[in-house]
């Protein structure tokens, strides 16, 4: 389990390193490199399918704090494309003796932002917008690391809401990084026999 544990965080570190490397990197005139950070709390919704000998993976009404990093492509403004991992910490609030867990996820990461808008039936993106909607999806593998490794898939489907503080503190500076902003989202996850109800804020640059 150490050694899975040891690759996940090599893993992640790398990625991120990348990352970093890579913020400048242009990927064709309507395309860009994105890098995305977030933390949130997702809660206890139910336990679905079928138990095993031992019960469902997380039996304690467990909670789940959270937090990811993705890497991918800013595709004209509206769409993101990316792969991520994530740390979660297990928790059980409703009964604090329970035990709690450590796991980690690797998922695919899909995201929405509507802020071009048509005039006269040509696309413009409005240099003065603030705020956007945004839809996204994930798709992935939970690993939980209890006794043993328990590895699940990880589906998520979400909703919330971008501030592009960039145009908010620079106006019409540097138009390129226009695109940058805080989120903030509310969505529906399962992993682990688990639903959860998570609420994450978000920085994309």
């Amino acid at each position: 389990m150490m050694k899975i544990r040891t690759l996940f965080f090599a893993v992640l570190a790398g990625l991120s390193l990348t990352a970093t490397a890579q913020y400048t990197q242009q990927l064709g005139s309507n395309n860009e490199f994105m890098l995305k950070v977030e933390a949130g709390y997702g809660f206890f919704m139910g336990n679905v399918g079928e138990a095993g000998e031992n019960g469902y993976n997380l039996n304690k009404f467990h909670s789940m704090a959270n937090a990811n990093v993705m890497a991918g492509v800013n595709i004209s403004q509206d769409w993101f494309l990316g792969g991520g991992a994530g740390f979660n910490y297990f928790l059980s609030p409703e009964q604090q003796t329970a035990e709690s867990y450590m796991g980690a996820n690797v998922f695919v990461d899909m995201d929405f932002r509507p802020i071009w808008k048509a005039l006269m039936g040509v696309d413009y993106q409005p240099t003065s917008i603030k705020f956007a909607p945004l839809l996204g999806v994930r798709a992935g593998g939970s690993m939980l690391f209890a006794d043993e490794t328990l590895i699940s898939p990880l589906a998520e489907v979400y909703a919330g809401l971008n501030w592009y503080y960039w145009y908010h503190f620079h106006g019409m500076r540097n138009m390129a990084r226009n695109w940058h902003s805080f989120y903030i989202t509310l969505g529906v996850a399962y992993m682990q026999q688990t639903v959860f109800l998570p609420i994450r804020i978000g920085w994309r640059w």
